[in-house]
């Protein structure tokens, strides 16, 4: 792998490491060239990942006690607790339900009115009608243009683009729901001026460089390591470097063009730039699927684009229902996201199966997918993590210490997981009032161009360069504590004004009791217990000095229960 190549995850780096070492070798053994994988790599003739079966799995038949099932899901993961004797967490509430299917669907937490809302509905129907009002919101394809964007290494400043021009595309696509399937293909297809076409701004991300192009399409929508096999073949898995040359062969012939001069507007007064675009020669195009399939429509943009977003390719479709539920859940069907591969199996494989088949079946709509996993039971239960096993376990393989289970890959309960910066950032804004206020200071996380700078607030909270295909950090920081003890932000969002929920509270002549307990509500999602609500009041006193107001609010929002999804 070159050091210079960007495009990495932790796999891709523990190939850097092994070709370090082999090139230390190199430099002893001057004849020797080539790095020597002969012992790291799979032995015997490569497995392949099997295609998607052309009927989906049926959901197993299950009686497992109280633990009911509430759609297809639940009957694939109840299965296989009951076969691996393990007792499943009960429901969370109704407060944890509303404010965790909130962050994920539209990365923010649920304000008190929109909690009353949820609150009024009918209890049998009350989680499925949250679900979907969440999905018809706006912030919907706000959140998800940002998950996305990561995927694609968005970056408000491609040259020879307009700004924001990729993350444009993703939003509008993602307002509009379009078929996934669609858009990636235009994605890949893109070509023309790009300010007529914003979807270019994907292939001049990275100047239409075969090597990157063919890296950011195979590991982003395949799922696949295979620029681990860019120099030579892969170290630990069956990939060679003739495929990654295969595969790169689609992007001969595509390339930039210059289309003319435009003058834009910047701080200093005006300039002209060039306005770019992509065009192809198809002739010089000689790409080779990496499964072995072909298309008729050739081997250059267009015939890759038929040959991933097609039903027989075993990977796309799995890849990305994938990526949802690890977003929901916390970890994925295939952990890492990233490594699928015959050598990585699912934890649940026909769930899998029956996911990726739901999806193609429903065109492709990624709501239909996020709608089915939020209405599940499985995502339904609680974080509590006292989970009994029912003795005796029943074995997975021939060795325990071989087929050790990573914590919470059954789903036997909900994973307690880390707000992303932008989750933390937005949700502050909705709490106290800003998130449709002045945008001169508070913008939410969606209209700020990426990558932040190095000391904005979604940097220091784990927003990437996007440089990288590496998964965000999740170990917290000191300066990630120090940022919301005293940083500008924090401190500037919870100042009083006048459209902030307290004075709105106050117009409706609640109490200073009632104005706190709205408080824990708006930025916990539940009531106080007796001693905060008595600590809280002792603080607030009449309820009539702002800074007091400010504190309470900088208290709630720097407890460690707001930063994490429970």
């Amino acid at each position: 792998m070159p050091i210079g190549n960007r495009i990495c995850t932790g796999v891709g780096l523990a190939c850097a490491a092994l070709v370090g070492a082999s090139l230390l070798l190199a430099d002893e053994v001057p004849d020797q060239r080539v790095p020597d994988f002969t012992y790291s790599r799979p032995q015997g003739p490569p497995k392949i990942l099997p295609a998607l079966p052309h009927e989906r799995p049926k959901p197993p038949e299950i009686r497992f006690g109280v633990f009911k099932p509430f759609n297809a899901i639940d009957h694939f993961v109840l299965k296989e607790l009951q076969e691996r004797k393990i007792k499943p967490a009960g429901i969370c509430d109704d407060g944890d339900f509303a404010r965790r299917s909130s962050l994920d669907l539209v990365g923010v937490i649920p304000t008190a009115t929109d909690l009353k809302r949820y609150l009024a509905w009918p209890q049998k129907e009350r989680r499925t009608k949250w679900v979907d009002f969440l999905l018809a919101q706006s912030q919907y394809a706000d959140h998800w243009t940002i998950f996305w964007g990561d995927l694609l290494r968005e970056q408000g400043r491609v040259p020879g683009t307009p700004p924001d021009s990729l993350k444009g595309f993703l939003r509008q696509c993602l307002t509009e729901n379009r078929p996934y399937d669609e858009w990636v293909r235009e994605l890949i297809t893109a070509s023309g001026p790009s300010d007529e076409n914003p979807a270019t701004a994907f292939i001049l991300r990275d100047r239409a460089d075969p090597d990157f192009l063919t890296i950011s399409i195979t590991q982003g929508f395949m799922g696949i390591q295979l620029k681990c096999a860019q120099c030579h073949d892969h170290p630990f898995d069956w990939w060679t470097h003739r495929q990654f040359k295969d595969m790169n062969g689609f992007w001969l012939g595509t390339r930039p063009r210059f289309y003319r001069m435009e003058t834009m507007e910047t701080r200093r007064g005006t300039m002209d730039r060039p306005l770019l675009g992509v065009e192809s020669r198809e002739r010089r195009a000689a790409g080779v699927f990496v499964t072995g399939a072909t298309s008729e429509k050739g081997e250059g943009r267009d015939g890759l684009a038929d040959l991933l977003t097609r039903r027989d390719n075993p990977f796309f479709a799995r890849v990305t229902v994938n990526r949802l539920w690890d977003k929901l859940m916390g970890i994925g069907l295939v952990n890492p996201v990233d490594n699928f591969s015959a050598l990585n199996p699912a934890s649940h494989p026909k769930l899998l199966d029956w996911l990726a088949l739901e999806f193609i079946d429903s065109g492709y709509d990624l709501k239909h997918i996020l709608r089915l996993i939020a209405t599940s039971r499985t995502y339904q239960q609680t974080t509590r993590r006292d989970i009994k096993r029912l003795p005796p376990p029943r074995k997975v393989g021939p060795s325990d210490d071989q087929n050790e289970v990573v914590p919470g890959a059954l789903y036997e309960c909900m994973l307690l997981r880390r707000m992303s910066a932008e989750q933390i950032h937005d949700s502050i804004l909705a709490a106290t009032g800003r998130y449709f206020g002045d945008r001169r200071f508070f913008q939410p996380a969606i209209e700020k161009s990426n990558p932040p700078p190095p000391r904005d607030f979604l940097r220091i909270f784990g927003s990437t360069d996007r440089d990288t295909l590496l998964p965000r950090p999740q170990t917290p920081t000191i300066q990630q504590s120090l940022t919301m003890l005293n940083g500008d932000f924090l401190n500037q969002a919870v100042r009083i004004h006048p459209e902030h929920p307290i004075r709105y509270w106050e117009r409706q002549g609640m109490s200073a009791a009632d104005c706190v307990d709205a408080l824990f509500l708006q930025i916990l999602t539940r009531p106080p217990t007796g001693d905060e609500r008595r600590w809280a009041l002792s603080y607030i006193g009449e309820g009539t000095r702002e800074w007091a107001w400010e504190d309470l609010q900088w208290a709630l929002f720097n407890t460690r229960e707001f930063q994490f999804i429970r």
